[in-house]
This record gives structure tokens, C-alpha cells and sequence, in this order.
């Protein structure tokens, strides 16, 4: 494993490292470039992408409870202040699921950067819902 070591931004303010978590059936090569798209989008946004990435490679688009729970053990070392995917339905499309995982990720601190929306903690489809929790940024799903 690589460490990209401590990068500061422009006022010298540590940036948040993310580790990326994807579904993907690609080749190596394809997942490479895939990787190396979003860690342009990331910077980007003052993010910093590390070089940990959990693939669920799996046939059909179940989460693999290997692939979520090495994710939850990266976060519980505390090397990554965020979680990056492509859509926050990377996770989980269990919305029930998906809130306590949310809850429970930004109760170590960690929050979730969505790339296809440029915006963390919570899905573009749910601004404005009169239902947000208290933590502000996780998104109540409930029916």
C-alpha cells in the first residue's frame, strides 16, 4: 500500500483524504482510468483521493458484504475523512441501509463525496427535503 503523505492547499489547510469505493465489472486497465478520472474530479474540489480503492466486483449490482466491510475498516483505522462513489446507490440501494450506514459514518466523522453530483452527504434528488437529520449533512430516509 501507498501513502501520498499529509497535502496541503493553498493556505497551508490539510485537505480531507477520501478513499474511493466503486462497482465496477471492468478490466484492470479501465478501473485504472476510472480511478485516475475521479482523482482529477476530487481534486478539484480540494479533495484529495488516496490510493486505497474497494472494487465490489460482484456479477450483478449486490453489494458485496467483503467488499462494505474492508470499506469499514479503512474508516475505523481513521486514515480518510471521506468516502467517494459514483452515486451514493454505490453503497447500498437499501435506503434504510443507506441511512444508517450515512448515520453511521458521520458518527466517526467520515461523509461521502458523490461525483456524478459534485456534492457531499447527500443525493441532489433530496435537496430541500423537509426531512433532513440533525447531523445536517445525512439525509433521513425514511417512507
Amino acid at each position: 500500500m501507498c501513502n501520498i503523505g499529509i497535502v496541503l492547499g493553498d493556505a497551508g489547510v490539510k485537505l480531507p483524504t477520501a478513499i474511493l469505493f466503486m462497482n465496477s465489472n471492468k478490466s484492470e486497465r479501465n478501473i485504472r482510468k476510472k480511478v485516475a478520472k475521479a482523482r482529477e474530479k476530487c481534486m478539484s474540489q480540494g479533495i484529495v483521493l488516496g490510493h486505497d480503492v474497494v472494487i465490489n466486483k460482484g456479477p450483478d449490482r449486490d453489494i458485496d458484504r467483503d467488499a462494505v466491510n474492508m470499506l469499514i475498516t479503512f474508516l475505523l483505522d481513521g486514515e480518510y475523512q471521506m468516502i467517494v462513489v459514483d452515486k451514493l446507490t454505490d453503497l447500498t440501494s437499501d435506503l434504510s441501509d443507506l441511512e444508517e450506514f450515512l448515520n453511521d459514518a458521520a458518527a466517526i466523522g467520515v461523509s461521502v463525496f458523490e461525483l456524478s453530483t459534485m456534492q457531499i452527504g447527500h443525493h441532489v434528488y433530496m435537496e430541500g427535503c423537509p426531512d433532513c437529520s440533525a447531523i445536517g449533512k445525512i439525509i433521513n430516509l425514511r417512507s
